[in-house]
């Protein structure tokens, strides 16, 4: 195995070169994945060399796979929601930050609390207990699409009513 990942190894520039096209900053990094990843599963060499030359396809393939793997992970880091752990996470922890997302939490709190007895029953059961849509229309008796429906336009309140302040917090 180490003798094809020595061969494999000789193109590095040109692996480099391909994996700029998809992401620049994290080219080298996702070239060393690769290495792991022919490493790892045991890529022999008649899946790497046609006539003793490096099979770029097979190669393209395995680095847009990673660069996909890196760019969907990316994303689901940005899209996870932020609570008070996330500061007992971070080093540097702003006391500034801490200020603004608590005005941010009291302002969406706030919102809520003026909502009319259904609305706000029904988001804080379905925000605080972390429940299914469904399972919380068996429990409550309330049909389902009601509750979807519900849900929908009270999110949709507060993501036009705070959706500026949480692109100011800069977290």
């Amino acid at each position: 195995m180490g003798d094809v990942l020595e061969k494999i190894a000789k193109y590095h520039k040109d692996w480099v070169e391909l994996a700029e096209v998809f992401d620049k900053d994290y080219a080298e990094d996702i070239v060393q994945e690769m290495y792991l990843l022919m490493h790892k599963y045991k890529v022999t060499e008649q899946q790497l060399f046609t006539n003793d030359r490096p099979n770029r396809g097979y190669c393209f393939i395995i680095i847009r796979n990673i660069y996909f793997q890196l760019h969907n992970i990316k994303k689901r880091i940005n899209k996870c929601e932020l609570n008070d752990e996330v500061y007992k996470m971070v080093d540097d922890f702003d006391l500034e930050k801490e200020l603004d997302w608590n005005e941010f939490r009291t302002k969406a709190e706030d919102e809520v609390n003026s909502w009319d007895w259904y609305d706000k029953k029904l988001f804080t059961l379905y925000r605080d207990n972390k429940t299914s849509i469904r399972k919380l229309a068996k429990e409550t008796g309330i049909s389902f699409v009601s509750i979807f429906h519900t849900l929908k336009a009270n999110k949709k309140r507060l993501k036009e009513l705070l959706q500026e302040d949480y692109n100011n917090l800069k977290l």
